[in-house]
C-alpha cells in the first residue's frame, strides 16, 4: 500500500492497485463460492431463481428511477 493515499498515483501505479483489489475481490468471490458450495443445505433451485429474480427487478426499479429523475 502507498504511504498516503491522498497522494497522486501514476496512471500505471492506479491501475496496478486496481488490478491487486479485484484479484483480491475474486479470490473472496472464489473461496466464499466453495463454502457455500461445501455448506451442508445448498440452496434450493427455486431459492437461487427467486434471488435472481428480485435482483433483476430491482436493477429494473433503479433504472427506471434514475430515467425519470430528470423529467420531474
Amino acid at each position: 500500500m502507498a504511504a498516503d493515499p491522498e497522494a497522486p498515483q501514476s496512471k500505471a501505479a492506479k491501475k496496478q492497485e486496481l488490478r491487486k483489489q479485484r484479484r483480491r475481490l475474486q479470490d473472496a468471490g472464489r473461496r466464499r463460492r466453495l463454502a457455500a458450495a461445501q455448506s451442508r443445505w445448498p440452496r434450493s433451485r427455486q431459492n437461487r431463481i427467486g434471488n435472481a429474480a428480485a435482483r433483476r427487478d430491482a436493477r429494473v426499479l433503479s433504472r427506471v428511477r434514475h430515467f425519470t429523475a430528470w423529467l420531474w
